[in-house]
């Protein structure tokens, strides 16, 4: 199930997901509370089997390591991720890490483990519903399955980036200029986000020259979906869920257990379009409608539609929202429109007051925990 990460990394032998963590003890303590907010503990990893696809060069996986692990296999399909991950393993000496350079489909196993942790990796899929079906064979009952989501509403400043890219870029051939051009155009955006570990030139090449951003369209909604029959939803980064039911009053039924994360989602899906801002909830109904407009636009850019269309889309999205949420996000698509409007350049995006700090939720977390269908 090559994803369009893996082809566009392969055909460049680069992984641009290194990450700064010369601060390791801030890298473990800030990596330590997302598990604690997906609800698993450090030691929910002591003594288990625990499976990581697609870890890339293994920066996460050093901090999950030192939870006292059973075994910790690592299934990396990028191969320039794969020689990164042995590097950064290469001092522990333990026979509990197994490390292989497979596609998920390829990888022949026929245990089961405790718990599965797979990254940025699905959202770029052709085919998510196999790929996690995969996944939930590999796990064993009451096991806990850790996934990354990111989709057409949460990645939708980064879209309006990438569309803008694409004007900036569209007759340079050489990659290295095009990160030079890019950089120079976005660091001023980039700059802006706290706790930033990967570089600016990793980060462009990622979601701007490549074309893996066009397919992020896997909510979490979708995942739920796609899991509600086997698991049973645990926990989400960002925590948006409350359940007020009595524990005696909880569904027992997975799909019946699962129903009341999905019914929030919609509601709070609009508050994914932008990270500064926490929005009050809304119909679903609107949010359903603001997703098809994001839609069309990844549609629009796909198919190197006319500025006009695309002008147009933008400006349904923003009558969609202006009821609904802070001024600063529509501030933000003014300026959008604007810029594209006039035309774009290197140095309107640089000076860009609003647009420079908005940046959608992208990648959020979500985890299950397997039913045990023997009880």
């Amino acid at each position: 199930m090559m994803n369009e990460y893996l082809s566009f990394y392969e055909k460049y032998k680069i992984s641009p997901v290194v990450q700064n963590i010369d601060d390791f003890k801030q890298h473990v303590r800030r990596r330590t509370n997302l598990y604690r907010q997906l609800g698993v503990s450090p030691i929910t990893f002591k003594d288990k089997d625990v499976l990581e696809i697609g870890p890339g060069g293994g920066y996460n996986a050093l901090v999950t390591y030192t939870y006292e692990l059973k075994t910790y296999t690592l299934v990396e399909p990028n191969t320039t991720g794969y020689n990164e991950l042995k590097n950064n393993f290469k001092d522990i000496n333990n026979n509990n890490i197994f490390i292989f350079n497979d596609m998920l489909e390829d990888f022949k196993v026929t245990k089961q483990y405790d718990i599965i942790i797979c990254e940025g990796l699905i959202p770029g899929l052709s085919s998510k519903d196999s790929f996690i079906n995969v996944i939930k064979s590999l796990l064993k009952p009451n096991g806990i399955f850790i996934m990354t989501t990111s989709d057409q509403v949460s990645v939708f400043f980064e879209i309006v980036r990438k569309y803008m890219a694409n004007i900036l870029i569209e007759n340079i051939e050489e990659i290295d200029k095009k990160v030079e051009i890019l950089v120079d155009s976005f660091s001023s955006h980039l700059k802006t986000l706290k706790g930033m570990t990967r570089s600016h030139s990793d980060w462009c090449l990622d979601n701007l020259i490549g074309d893996a951003i066009l397919e992020h369209t896997l909510t979490i909604n979708h995942a739920i979906e796609l899991l509600k029959s086997d698991c049973y939803v645990l926990g989400s980064s960002p925590d948006l869920f409350t359940n007020y039911s009595w524990y005696k009053e909880l569904p027992t039924d997975t799909v019946e257990y699962n129903k009341i994360f999905q019914e929030q989602f919609l509601k709070k899906w609009h508050s994914f379009i932008d990270y500064r801002f926490i929005q009050k909830d809304r119909e679903s109904s609107k949010n359903t409608e603001l997703a098809e407009y994001c839609l069309a636009l990844i549609s629009a850019i796909k198919n190197s539609d006319k500025k006009k269309n695309i002008l147009d889309i933008l400006e349904k999205i923003q009558t969609n929202l202006k009821a609904d949420i802070e001024e600063g996000t529509i501030l933000s698509m003014d300026e959008i429109i604007e810029v594209i409007s006039s035309g774009i350049t290197p140095e309107k995006i640089k000076n860009m007051k609003f647009f420079s700090s908005a940046f959608g939720r992208g990648q959020s977390y979500i985890s299950f925990a397997k039913e045990n269908s023997a009880l």
